[in-house]
């Protein structure tokens, strides 16, 4: 089944239809703002990527969210670049990355195969020695699918409210919301609709932060862009690609997720055959849970980052039922 997923959603559109709107921001503005100290930049298979590698020990990845970049990851990274070397980076055409450079094969990118290219290109860019993977929705898809494509690579695994699941029109995460529908056709969304989006995925009592809303409202306003329309993405086979992932995987979810629904996270695990995996919800949480309420879980990767959660772990296995 084919869908766009939220990554396609959150890319900002042609520069053609923003060219009047005065609420636009250039790449070099944007990087202007928000690259830090630790901001580095590398190109990789034509795409220029924004990263940032910070803290020494065993490496850990970190894969964004639709709609933002690394920074989202800023208080999980401050806990752990202790014990590890953190590694972040933006998606091409997202966050501070450039936008694509190359011709797409046929015209269009498959949007997770080409973020998973571009993984594999940092890894390899990097030369890095196996590695925790810690991914998150539409980064989710993308960190599942390298650690099944390369299980000599991935250490453990952690996966929060991932995508990746196939999709129905009901299910559809870019499917027609009557709350938003007074922004549908602005080709700049205001402010005002990030903030509204984003406490809709914070079903906890406090609301989003002002730099996560600002976070998303200032990425997705950004000129320079490949076209949506260069993209398209296919959820494949997400059974048969769960069943090659070897690392230690565990899935936290947020059970007041209106993304995607917490029974979700069921799913994943009891896909995981060839791993043990560790399934964790948490009541009253949304689809950022570690941006909602850092103090549950950023001590709860940490945990399983350093082992603590071992004895936790199971295996999904497989019977025949004879008749």
């Amino acid at each position: 089944m084919k869908y766009f997923a939220l990554a396609i959603a959150s890319m900002a559109i042609s520069l053609s239809a923003v060219a009047e709107d005065p609420t636009q921001i250039g790449l070099e503005e944007l990087r202007a703002k928000y690259a830090g100290g630790s901001s580095r930049f590398v190109t990789i298979d034509g795409a220029e990527i924004h990263y940032r590698d910070e803290g020494q020990g065993p490496v850990v990845i970190l894969l964004h969210a639709s709609y933002f970049n690394l920074l989202a990851w800023d208080e999980l990274t401050e806990a752990l670049v202790n014990d590890y070397r953190v590694i972040r980076f933006d998606f091409p055409n997202v966050g501070l990355s450039g936008p694509e450079t190359k011709e797409p094969p046929g015209g269009k990118f498959n949007l997770i195969e080409r973020n998973v290219e571009i993984l594999e290109g940092l890894v390899e860019e990097f030369d890095l020695e196996p590695f925790a993977l810690v991914a998150t929705s539409s980064g989710g898809s993308v960190g599942f699918r390298y650690a099944s494509r390369f299980p000599e690579n991935v250490t453990r695994l952690v996966l929060i409210n991932s995508a990746g699941m196939p999709r129905t029109a009901r299910t559809d995460p870019n499917r027609a919301r009557p709350e938003t529908a007074q922004w549908d056709d602005m080709p700049v969304r205001p402010r005002e609709f990030w903030e509204f989006s984003v406490n809709q995925n914070f079903p906890s009592d406090a609301d989003a932060p002002d730099w996560f809303v600002d976070l998303a409202y200032d990425l997705n306003r950004r000129g320079e862009t490949t076209p949506v329309e260069k993209y398209f993405f296919e959820t494949g086979d997400p059974q048969s690609i769960l069943s090659g992932i070897q690392a230690p995987t565990l899935i936290l979810w947020g059970k007041a997720n209106p993304t995607v629904m917490h029974l979700e996270g069921d799913v994943f695990q009891h896909w995981i055959t060839s791993a043990p995996s560790f399934l964790k919800k948490y009541e009253g949480l949304g689809h950022y849970p570690y941006v909602e309420a850092p103090e549950r879980v950023i001590p709860d990767v940490a945990a399983f980052l350093a082992g603590s959660w071992d004895d936790r772990l199971r295996q999904t296995q497989r019977v025949k039922v004879t008749p």
